[in-house]
């Protein structure tokens, strides 16, 4: 998912965040209904944002970041890719697009209803993860860390980036347990709908 690409697209739309945040709140509404259709997801966007007319060129992009993001979380979780600044930006700012990606996710959750009405069910693990989530929302990011950008904070960002993405799938899974077999995508599948 390119994140500069959407942040082009979001450029006339004061009223989004980022692309992160945008991305975050739509993984957290999957998170509460994995059944989410596609039309109220722009929906509830356009709805939250109070945004009257939007282009074409950003529904392309929604409908894209859905569909990429849906197979991200339904499949083996190596493919959930997130909305992020790619690493040439600044550590600072990419901090920054992390924590609004777990606001986000947060956010979605709760617009959903997931937690509200689940709470007293989820397991202690996904309660720890719903706090450090939070708490990678909140973080200070008034803090100059581009001064001191070693190999170590690098090295962090990348720990927490992977932190998040496993988190929103541990999210996922709880929140929307399944016994199913994984659908199989139509080229591993013959026309008789067997394995090839």
């Amino acid at each position: 998912m390119d994140f500069d690409q959407m942040n082009s697209t979001l450029s006339d739309y004061g009223e989004f965040e980022s692309p992160s945040f945008l991305h975050g709140m739509l993984m957290g509404l999957l998170c509460a209904d994995n059944d989410l259709d596609i039309t109220i997801w722009i929906k509830k966007l356009l709805q939250e944002a109070q945004v009257k007319k939007i282009k074409e060129s950003l529904l392309v992009s929604l409908h894209e970041m859905y569909l990429t993001t849906q197979k991200g979380m339904n499949g083996s979780g190596f493919e959930l890719e997130l909305c992020l600044p790619d690493d040439d930006a600044k550590l600072s700012y990419r901090l920054h697009m992390a924590s609004q990606l777990c606001e986000g996710v947060l956010y979605g959750i709760g617009l959903g209803g997931g937690l509200s009405e689940m709470e007293h069910e989820l397991s202690e693990d996904v309660r720890d993860v719903i706090q450090a989530l939070g708490e990678i929302s909140r973080v200070d990011i008034s803090v100059d860390l581009d001064k001191d950008e070693s190999q170590g904070s690098e090295a962090d960002l990348v720990e927490i980036v992977e932190f998040i993405r496993v988190s929103i799938l541990l999210l996922n899974e709880e929140l929307n347990p399944t016994t199913a077999a994984p659908i199989m995508d139509e080229e591993e599948l013959g026309h008789d709908g067997t394995l090839q």
